[in-house]
């Protein structure tokens, strides 16, 4: 199977559903986009991202998911614009490239009633101010920008609320700090 047989597949198999799914009652609280992209501690930002692994955990596949779901809920279910199912199928590719899920787990997340992002919890550790001063700039930028180490702590919880597991590692986050020079 090729990809534009894949694609067809998965565009036939959305209609169908999204036909089925028309006469239900769809009742959704409202989503602040806002305030769902600039909450990064449930998901991995770039510099906290060790690999390919942690793409299902990442913000970029949160806010993939998001963004399908949004699209589906507010237009396609509701049935105020079904001329974006074309937009909606990139969307739902856009999870596939982003958090690394395929073909029918990507259709569930998007269109999953009840779905809530499920990743851990995510606290980043930056040292003193006094501390990053001290870090020399990187060579050839025409800001000051430094390279400042931090810790990530990664706590997954159970459905009760209690840490299950904790992962620990550092990482470095490039950053402009003219304030510090």
């Amino acid at each position: 199977m090729n990809l534009r047989d894949g694609a067809r597949r998965l565009a036939l198999r959305l209609v169908v559903c999204s036909a089925l799914l028309a006469g239900v009652a769809h009742s959704q609280d409202k989503i602040n986009l806002d305030d769902v992209y600039y909450d990064q501690t449930h998901c991995l930002t770039a510099p906290d991202m060790r690999g390919d692994n942690d793409r299902p955990i990442s913000c970029f596949c949160r806010d993939a998911i998001v963004d399908a779901r949004y699209v589906y809920s507010e237009y396609l279910l509701s049935g105020k614009d079904g001329n974006l199912r074309g937009p909606y199928l990139t969307l739902v590719r856009a999870i596939s490239d982003q958090c690394g899920i395929e073909g029918d787990a990507a259709i569930q997340r998007a269109q999953s009633k009840n779905w809530i992002w499920d990743g851990p919890e995510v606290v980043r550790v930056f040292p003193p101010d006094d501390v990053i001063k001290r870090i020399p700039p990187e060579p050839g930028q025409k800001t000051v920008m430094r390279r400042v180490p931090y810790t990530v702590q990664l706590a997954y919880r159970d459905a009760s609320g209690r840490v299950t597991r904790t992962e620990n590692y550092s990482s470095r986050e490039l950053g402009n700090l003219c304030a510090g020079a």
